[in-house]
Formats: structure tokens, sequence, C-alpha cells
């Protein structure tokens, strides 16, 4: 057995298959991988049980999704199941390697991984390095994994937390979990916290009551350690209850260690999408773990710190640091409500002003209306001319309050001519070659609430020099 301890942790490794098999709070004590708890011995467990992984009380360590061919995708590489090539155990670090690799469905690959463990403070922090030396794309990397989490001693819940949009979110796990995949989509009940759709999210907490677990990107990424999340690796996290609900009615967990015969486990995982080519080899984000004791406000913190090592925020003026409220007036949408012209904006400025108003968000300014005419950010001349908005502007600022203009550059309209004839080359698209779609908002009127007409925005490629022009149908 590997033994590494951080300020928080105590994680041990099997010296045979490197798998993660043990998980405590030096702070609480909080058994997190759950001693006892969905685990059976070799002897109980027997040959040809069905588990899918052949993990038992050893735990996990990584998973590689390898798709053999279209026609052949959902090929996976299982940590568990591969035998350590070497280890290193030095002071406050694990360096654990496989050269070659088995999938289920393929056979032997040329594939090495590496993976570092080392203790930084409170953190264990999690890096791996992928070596493709196949004529294979690896597509997503699993690392780290949980296997038969459980909740502390005496608590009530366990749940997972994670920023959603423009807010705080929490999805539950145990003695409910709640899976947000359609039941069609996978063999259990399984989570994404995906918030309003994103792709990435850059840490989540698995919390108790009074004490919880963070998980988070400890760097933007390996190559470039002071890269912003945008540049970052895509990473996300996921969660499974397998075999299945005790209830699905309620969502509810299976109280015991197993259920029809098969053992009952949690499992969460940092989901990594690196698409790393043949002969490509490529080191992922690290991914640190860090035990605390309080609300989820301290597991936050912990978050919040990690990342001020490797994302370095514009700074805000200092009218914005300052507690205060903002308007956002709805000029015009879609459907085109017209509600203000420009030159009236300083009028509306003087009411601020008088209750104390700091700041105006003004929605709907652009060409067409929000959500209308994107990327063009060209002032609606039906709302005045560019002029007056830039004199109301002024006039509204040497008052006092300070105009923020609402604007979403990375969208087109997928309804206009522009798009149609030029953009549409420079979206973002799938592997299939087709551009990415958002279903849109619907804006005031019948018929688009109906979602009838309503506007759909197509993403458009961060990368791409095409200059800023407005070409109207």
């Amino acid at each position: 057995m590997l033994t590494l301890e951080t300020g928080s942790l105590v994680l041990t490794f099997s010296e045979e298959t490197g798998v993660l098999h043990g998980l405590k709070s030096k702070i609480t004590g909080w058994d997190i991988l759950g001693a006892g708890r969905g685990r059976e011995s070799e002897s109980d467990r027997g040959e040809g049980d069905g588990r899918e992984n052949g993990a038992s009380e050893r735990g996990l360590s990584w998973k590689i999704l390898l798709p053999l061919s279209d026609e052949l995708r959902n090929n996976h590489i299982l940590g568990e199941k591969q035998k350590l090539s070497s280890y290193e155990a030095r002071p406050g670090e694990l360096v654990l390697k496989w050269d070659g690799a088995a999938s289920e469905r393929g056979g032997e690959h040329d594939i090495g991984v590496a993976l570092t463990v080392r203790a930084d403070g409170a953190a264990a922090v999690f890096a791996i390095e992928i070596d493709n030396r196949s004529g294979y794309v690896v597509e997503n990397v699993y690392c780290p994994c949980l296997i038969n989490l459980a909740p502390p001693e005496g608590a009530k819940k366990l749940s997972a937390f994670f920023d959603n949009y423009a807010t705080g979110c929490e999805a539950p796990i145990w003695p409910h979990f709640q899976s947000n995949i359609g039941y069609f989509g996978t063999d259990c009940p399984t989570q994404i916290p995906h918030g309003m759709g994103h792709p990435s999210v850059p840490f989540v907490l698995l919390r108790a009551e009074a004490q919880g677990l963070c998980m988070g990107v400890w760097s933007g990424s390996a190559e470039r350690p002071d890269a912003d999340f945008l540049n970052a690796d895509f990473l996300n996290w996921i969660g499974e209850l397998r075999p299945g609900y005790e209830s699905s009615i309620d969502q509810r967990a299976p109280e015991g260690g197993s259920i029809a015969g098969k053992p009952a486990e949690i499992r969460y995982s940092a989901l990594h999408a690196p698409y790393i080519q043949p002969g490509e080899r490529r080191a992922l984000a690290p991914v640190a773990l860090a035990a605390y004791e309080g609300g989820w406000q301290d597991g936050v913190d912990i978050y919040k710190e990690w990342r001020q090592g490797w994302m370095k925020p514009a700074v805000a003026p200092g009218w914005a640091r300052e507690p205060h409220a903002w308007l956002q007036p709805h000029v015009n949408s879609p459907e085109d409500e017209l509600r203000m012209r420009f030159a009236e904006l300083p009028k509306v400025a003087e009411e601020c002003l008088k209750y104390g108003v700091a700041a105006i968000q003004l929605v709907g300014w652009n060409d067409g209306g929000q959500d209308q005419g994107n990327p063009s950010h060209e002032p609606d001349p039906r709302l005045g001319t560019f002029e007056e908005l830039r004199r109301a502007i002024g006039e509204c600022q040497g008052m006092g309050v300070k105009i923020i203009l609402f604007a979403k550059f990375i969208w087109a309209d997928r309804g206009t001519k522009w798009f149609r004839d030029e953009l549409k080359d420079l979206a973002c698209t799938d592997p299939y070659g087709d551009y990415y779609l958002f279903g849109g908002y619907k804006y005031q009127t019948g018929t688009q609430l109906l979602d009838i007409n309503t506007k759909r925005l197509i993403p458009m490629c961060f990368n791409s020099d095409y200059p800023a022009r407005r070409k109207r149908a």
C-alpha cells in the first residue's frame, strides 16, 4: 500500500494497480470512500459477477474513452484493470506509470499513462499525462476517480455544489441521487453539473451539512499554468449511482451495500475531453482535492485560493468594487418594443442619481434589439444615431451614473442573411461538421413564447480573425 498525506487528506493507493482505494479527511475523520459501504471481499464477490469495471475494494484510478471507429465508439480503457509498470514514492509525491493498456473491446494499445499525485498544502494534486502512441484518438480521460463515495458519519445528506451561470447550484447525491441525464442516455443514474448547459465547470464541492471535499482545477493547463479557464483544458465532473435506484419515484439510493445482488456504489470523477491525437503526448490540467470543515462558502474559498494562482482577472474600476444598485432597462428585443430613444437616457440617469442607483446596464441598444442581428453591435438606428448614443452616455457619466452596454460578442443570429451567406463558415462545429445551435431566448409575443419564431443563436469560433462588420439582409 502506498500512502500520501496532505494538510487535509490521507490517500492510499494500490502498489499493484495504482488505484485510489482510501481517502480520509484529517480534519474531521470522514472516510470519504466509505470503508465497508458498498464493498465486499473478493471471496464474497466471486468470479463473473457481471460488475462492469471489475472494481472491488481496490478502488479506481483513471478511465480513457478510446473509440475504435465511428461504428464502435463506446470503448474504454479501465485503469483499475491495468497493472502498474513502475512507481516512485518520494516525500510528498507519488509517480505512477502504466506502459501500454488494454481496452474492453479493442485489446492492447500502445498508450502510456503517467499519474503524479503530490501534496501541496491541504491539497492533493492529480496530474495525468497521456502518451498516445496508438492509431486512435483519446477523446475522454476520467481522473481522479472516486468510488464508494459515502456521507460522513451522522450526516443527513450529501450533495454536489457547483457554479451555475451567475449563482450557485446544488444537486443531491445521497440519500437521493439527482440524475440530470435522460433515463435513455445512460445505464445508471448519472449527474453532470453543467449548470445552464455549460460544457466546462471548474470546481465541484461534495458536501454534507458541515464539511466537504473540494475538487477543482489546480491550474489553467499543464503546459500553460497561468492560462485562464477559457483557454484551459475542457473539464467537467460526472457522478454515477450504480447499479441504480432503490426507488426511482423519489430517486432514492440503495440503503445497503448491494441491490439485486449487485454492489451499490456512488462514483464521482473529473471528466476531461482532450481529444489527444495519434502520436501526441499531452499533460492535462491538474485537478486538486482538499477536505474542509464548514459550509459551502468555506469550500468555495478553497477553490478561489487555487484560482488566484493561475487566473488573473482584469482589474475592475474602483466604482465597480463598491456595493450599489444597478438599473437594467430593456429598450428593445427581437419583437421590437422600441421603448426608449438614446436621447432619453440622461433623464433616466437623473432619476437614478436621485435614488442612489450608480449604474445603468442598457439592454437591447444594438441593431435589431437584444439577441437579434448578432454579432453586430452597432446602435439600432430606430433608437437613435451612434452620435446620440455617445452623447447620452457622456451626459450620464458626467452626472456620476455609469453606463454598461450589454453585449454578446460570440453569438451569431441564425436568422440573418449575413449568417447564411458568410458567418456559418466561421461557426464552432461538431465532429460531423455541423454548427452548434443554442435554442435562444423568447420575448414578449405569443408567437415567440410558443417558440415559433425564436431567434436561434450560433456560437462563433473564438479564434477567428474575421473583421467585425455588419451586412444587413
